[in-house]
């Protein structure tokens, strides 16, 4: 997915180098191949990648939209697991509350 054929190898022999792509190099192939002043084939040929490594960077900008979006108003997805802890975390607080509250009552009697 992320690696793909270097068009220049230098030597002739037909055997093409791979490289990797920064997620820069992936977003400039997507918006050069979604504008559509130049046909794809094109960028394909410039960047020296086939239609499916454009197929999953496509997918790969898709999720990542979504991803954006689904968080709202650009707040992180709150961890399930940070949520049952910071609830368990409260009621311990209270427990305690109300231990502290009947050991001073208790204090009191016998005092």
């Amino acid at each position: 997915m992320s690696d793909q054929l270097n068009m220049s190898n230098g030597v002739g022999n037909g055997v093409k180098k791979r490289r990797r792509l920064s997620a820069e190099d992936k977003y400039q192939i997507f918006l050069e191949a979604s504008r559509g002043d130049v046909p794809v084939a094109a960028v394909l040929r410039k960047w020296g990648i086939y239609s499916s490594d454009l197929a999953r960077i496509r997918e790969l900008v898709r999720k990542g939209a979504l991803d954006c979006l689904y968080r709202g108003n650009g707040k992180a997805k709150e961890d399930p697991q940070v949520s049952r802890l910071e609830a368990e975390k409260a009621r311990l607080g209270e427990a305690v509350k109300e231990l502290a509250i009947e050991n001073t009552l208790l204090r009191k009697k016998v005092g």
